[in-house]
């Protein structure tokens, strides 16, 4: 039997597309193996956000290349942001098969053998390149790709340049797709997109609509959004927060600085005080919701004045986690450009700081969650260290001590005390379906 391969970096996004990819190969007969094993068809789907995923997804490519070299016979697909952007690269490497542009991945297992290029300009393309999967690999929750681009062009993000422009899919593909994976046993969905809130404006429709549809589908457990721009929270959407049943206690909300001035310089479309406003919004619907936001260190022009300004924003607000990323220059973009670049010690020294107050915050989330018996929701993904573990509807991490066979169930908890990682938890309801 043929074998499949592949590597996925970056965004969840990536991660649902490969499993579409690799999804169509597995019907036509080919068997999944690990990436470092033998196969005949290796798949990587490339990552640009830093320097470091850049090099990550070159590492990759050489490994395949490297099995290439021992048969000749394989086949080497590259796809996903860093070859949209350096494509030139990419052939620089070897004897790559096919590299496929963002929008054509659903055309990988078709082209692969008929030697047709399938490589266009991402700023060209305005159709949602609709895939689909039956399942997700090594996944329990299912990962569903509803929109893609993004029109924003922030000053330091080579996204848009890799992804193109806002486009989504059709409202009744993802409810199709939804209904599909149900069929196999999933039950809790996260919708994913490069720029989320902006599913459907093109075409008139909005994320809140595709929710309240959703919502009603018998079989969907849990709704789980991925990352959505603050000034997104339209109050359509929260409204739909406001009467959903199904919507997971967890938001992760893009930040990037906590100073106007350099959320003004990096083109960023609010202020600190529009962030945080949203922020309240969100505890007033779900007093004990969960909220993550994402935040870079040394952005150009960041001064210690500027840092410090950050620093007492975060130090005071009322979040759950914090995802630090340091800057990583992006050819193309503006912040290239621009004065002031940062030290390197003082960006992980700055980011140190950041993670630190990340680690105080979440560790009372947890106090807080335990003390006030917050009812937890749950699909059980495998055991590990004797406990049966899953991600919670609040993102706290719960273990569960049974003898019982409980993978792929979902389970009503509730929080019993701390341990390293997260929450050990006692199960209330189990679901019987």
């Amino acid at each position: 039997m043929k074998k499949v391969a592949s590597i996925t970096f970056g965004c969840k996004i990536n991660q649902y597309e490969t499993s579409c990819i690799v999804d169509e190969f597995n019907q036509a007969g080919y068997e999944d193996t690990d990436f470092n094993n033998p196969a005949d068809v290796y798949i990587i789907n490339t990552c640009t956000v830093t320097n470091r995923t850049d090099y990550k997804s070159r590492n990759a490519i050489r490994k395949a290349l490297a099995q290439k070299q021992i048969n000749p016979s394989v086949k080497v697909v590259v796809t996903g942001c860093y070859s949209q952007r350096k494509k030139e690269e990419i052939i620089a490497l070897g004897d790559v098969d096919l590299i496929a542009d963002n929008n054509s991945k659903s055309k990988i297992f078709s082209k692969l053998n008929s030697g047709d290029l399938i490589f266009k300009d991402i700023n060209e393309q305005h159709n949602f390149d609709e895939i689909s999967t039956t399942r997700m690999i090594d996944k329990t929750r299912a990962f569903i790709k509803i929109q893609d681009g993004c029109d924003y062009y922030c000053a330091y993000c080579a996204i848009p340049y890799a992804r193109g422009h806002s486009r989504s899919s059709k409202r009744e593909n993802v409810l199709k797709q939804i209904k599909k994976l149900i069929d196999n046993g999933y039950k809790e969905f996260v919708l994913g997109g490069i720029n989320l809130g902006l599913y459907g404006v093109e075409a008139g429709y909005s994320l809140a609509e595709l929710l309240y549809e959703i919502e009603k589908i018998e079989g969907v457990k849990l709704i789980r959004l991925s990352s959505i721009e603050p000034q997104l929270f339209t109050d359509e959407l929260l409204e739909y927060l406001k009467q959903s049943k199904k919507i997971c206690h967890h938001f992760h909300i893009p930040l990037q600085a906590g100073c106007d001035e350099l959320l003004t310089k990096m083109g960023r479309r609010y202020t600190t005080a529009q962030f945080e406003n949203t922020i309240n919004k969100l505890r007033t619907i779900f007093p004990d919701v969960a909220i993550g936001i994402d935040v870079i260190s040394g952005l150009p022009g960041e001064t210690d004045e500027l840092f410090q300004k950050t620093h007492l924003f975060l130090t005071n607000l009322d979040f759950t986690y914090l995802h630090v990323f340091s800057y990583s220059k992006r050819p193309g973009t503006r912040a290239e450009k621009m004065k002031d670049h940062v030290n390197g010690k003082i960006i992980k020294q700055r980011s140190n700081k950041l993670i630190a107050i990340s680690e105080t915050k979440l560790g009372k989330y947890i106090d807080y969650i335990i003390k006030n018996k917050i009812e937890l929701q749950g699909v059980i993904e495998h055991r590990k260290n004797g406990y049966w573990t899953a991600l919670s509807d609040h993102y706290v991490r719960v273990y569960i001590n049974s003898n019982e066979n409980l993978e792929k169930k979902y389970l009503h908890l509730t929080p019993v005390s701390k341990n390293d990682y997260g929450i050990e938890a006692n199960i209330i309801v189990r679901d019987i379906k």
